[in-house]
């Protein structure tokens, strides 16, 4: 097959191989255009296939890269949009915690108030009975030395009758 092609487009060259058009006066360039159009046939024949190639793989290898390059883009789109609802809720829950805090704080407050005022209301109550024990201490402290002090100088003379009704007035 190949040599049909191969004798056609020699065919050609041999027909006007012959010079006979130069001493005529005639120009060469009809065979000159056909020389031309073999050769350009030729060329493309063997050329074309590895170009065509060559070209297509590199428009695929371009598409390719392309295609890569935007899907890098897309995921760093992606992930800076995460990024950023990351950001947001952090700040929400930062907020939240801080309301949070400051809630804990005033029921904290509240708490150690309240039990430093019941703290207060005993000790208070405390000093109150402590008081009143002390007090009842002493008057016994002193009617004790005021009836020592009565009994002992002989001053006054009661009858034991006499002092038991006086207890007894004083107790009822």
């Amino acid at each position: 097959m190949k040599l049909k092609y191969f004798m056609l487009l020699l065919l050609p060259a041999v027909l006007f191989a012959s010079g006979a058009a130069e001493g005529e006066g005639k120009t060469d360039i009809v065979p000159r255009v056909i020389n031309f159009v073999i050769f350009a046939s030729i060329l493309y024949y063997l050329i074309a296939k590895p170009l065509k190639d060559y070209f297509t793989g590199r428009t695929t290898e371009i598409a390719d890269r392309l295609t890569s390059i935007q899907d890098k883009l897309k995921e760093s789109k992606d992930e800076k949009e995460q990024a950023l609802q990351s950001v947001k809720d952090a700040d929400v829950s930062a907020v939240d915690i801080i309301e949070t805090a400051k809630k804990e704080a005033e029921m904290l407050s509240d708490k150690v108030a309240q039990n430093l005022k019941k703290d207060l209301e005993n000790l208070q109550k405390s000093h109150d009975d402590r008081i009143i024990v002390e007090e009842k201490k002493m008057s016994r402290g002193v009617v004790e030395e005021v009836i020592e002090s009565i009994f002992d100088n002989g001053k006054i003379n009661l009858k034991n009758d006499d002092f038991l009704n006086i207890i007894k007035k004083k107790v009822a």
